[in-house]
């Protein structure tokens, strides 16, 4: 009689090609067989998924859990818990550190800290800030080191992470296209963002709706059709984050059909949130782009469900409760950037799935399928099929809840959806074949993987047998 180390049955599993009934035999780390029956199979643990499904599991390209920083706001071990309450098995990781990840030295202490503290499995952006502060053996040596992307800044963020002018935007193109890593952008225009903070001081305003109105979807749309212009003119692949402007999206259909190389993510907060949300919560609801009136949000679902759209991602930053409620007498001394890598899987599937009735096989491609694929992670990552890693999201698609704080399990708890129902419920995390999230216990021993049992993935992961 055949071995294997874990089986799980009875489940219905949901992946690009279809939704189907069928056993997973897992041995070691990785998917041994998907069978009707895996009962002729001896196992060290059996589990029962009947009345789940099985999806690959989840991939968040876009998160910020900032090591190292000495402030610790979160941390690879606790991101990587609320990742794993989520479904999630993979995340790639946003430069943003201390110091900001733009050389090879930086990039080699990031990815030691993922090899002691992760939970999830980690790859990593690396920051690209142009000439003169950085050179192209830098990006090369980040590029060698396993880096699955590089990310930008088109208007200022931070002194930490300075912002790429039209030139060093470039070159910095030009360097990625010759490396053949993707490029990720965050699209606002500088030079309007500037005037658009300078009205808002001008007239006293530091209402929340100020922030909106400082940087409306002009902002970003602008920003897309430079970066959109530089990526044709160089070949670049070019990724545009977190985009929440339908102008924004519409260049992008249709540079996609000219055949530039671009895809483009978007966040549960721009599908689920609308200013009236800002108004309600005020410094707990600034992030950047800002939340947009509900006609555009209304206008933004239409591009993911015709494929402009390839990727949902949390954009999940780790801000105090005590920074946060720092806007409510001025919203501009609230940092940018929502909680959100715990409720991203769950949030999107019943709002995209549930309620809008968006193919599951869609489903899957963005939470899994397309992001696997883009950061050279596919057919390892994003995948449930014999050979693939055994990532495994277990969801109750019928269950409803309701967000609390009290599930919350990365750091700072707080979560901008809290009270928000939502159908559909992670049950079970299975990280290359090993449960890292259990719902059926309580409190923090819901998370049964240890920091450091996560893996750092170089690009090109997804390749190697």
């Amino acid at each position: 009689m055949a071995r294997a180390d874990v089986i799980i049955e009875n489940g219905t599993i949901v992946i690009e090609g279809g939704v189907f009934t069928a056993d997973v035999v897992i041995v070691g780390e990785r998917i041994a067989a998907l069978t009707l029956d895996a009962s002729t199979w001896q196992a060290g643990e059996r589990i029962d998924a009947s009345g789940l499904w099985l999806l690959p599991g989840g991939i968040d390209a876009h998160t910020h859990f900032e090591e190292p920083d000495p402030r610790m706001l979160e941390g690879f071990a606790s991101g990587g818990a609320g990742a794993a309450a989520g479904g999630l098995t993979t995340v790639v990781e946003m430069p943003q550190a201390h110091p900001t990840t733009t050389t090879a030295e930086h990039f080699r202490e990031k990815r030691r800290l993922v090899e002691q503290n992760a939970i999830v499995d980690m790859a990593l952006w690396a920051g690209a800030i142009g000439l003169p502060g950085q050179t192209a053996c830098d990006l090369a040596g980040m590029a060698g080191e396993g880096a699955a992307a590089f990310k930008s800044f088109m208007a200022s963020s931070s002194p930490f992470f300075p912002a790429v002018d039209h030139g060093q935007l470039m070159w910095v193109m030009r360097e990625a296209a010759r490396l053949d890593l993707p490029y990720g952008l965050h699209a606002e225009d500088h030079q309007l963002l500037a005037d658009g903070l300078n009205r808002m001081r001008e007239a006293g305003r530091t209402d929340p709706l100020a922030h909106a109105e400082s940087r409306p979807p002009l902002v970003e749309t602008i920003a897309v059709n430079t970066a959109l212009l530089l990526a044709a003119e160089t070949g670049c692949q070019v990724h545009i984050c977190h985009v929440a402007s339908a102008g924004a999206l519409r260049l992008i259909r249709e540079a996609k059909a000219r055949g530039v190389r671009v895809t483009a993510e978007t966040c549960p907060q721009y599908l689920m949130l609308n200013t009236d949300d800002l108004v309600r919560l005020g410094g707990f609801a600034r992030c950047a782009p800002a939340l947009r009136e509900q006609a555009e949000v209304d206008a933004i679902w239409e591009y993911v469900f015709d494929g402009t759209i390839d990727l949902i991602t949390s954009d999940h930053c780790p801000y105090t409760i005590e920074s946060k409620r720092a806007g409510r007498e001025d919203i501009f001394q609230a940092p940018l950037g929502l909680a959100g890598v715990q409720t991203l899987l769950p949030s999107f599937f019943s709002e995209a799935v549930v309620k809008r009735g968006l193919p599951l096989e869609r489903f899957v491609a963005m939470m899994a399928g397309n992001p696997a694929r883009l950061f050279g992670l596919f057919p390892r990552k994003g995948n449930l099929a014999v050979g693939a890693d055994a990532d495994i999201t277990l969801l109750d698609p019928a269950a409803t809840w309701t967000v609390t704080v009290d599930d919350v399990l990365h750091k700072q708890k707080w979560t901008p959806y809290e009270g928000k129902e939502i159908t559909g419920r992670v049950v079970r995390t299975v990280r290359r074949g090993e449960t890292i999230f259990d719902d059926t216990r309580k409190g923090d021993d819901r998370v049964a993987a240890a920091p450091g049992s996560g893996r750092f993935l170089k690009r090109g992961y997804g390749d190697t047998t």
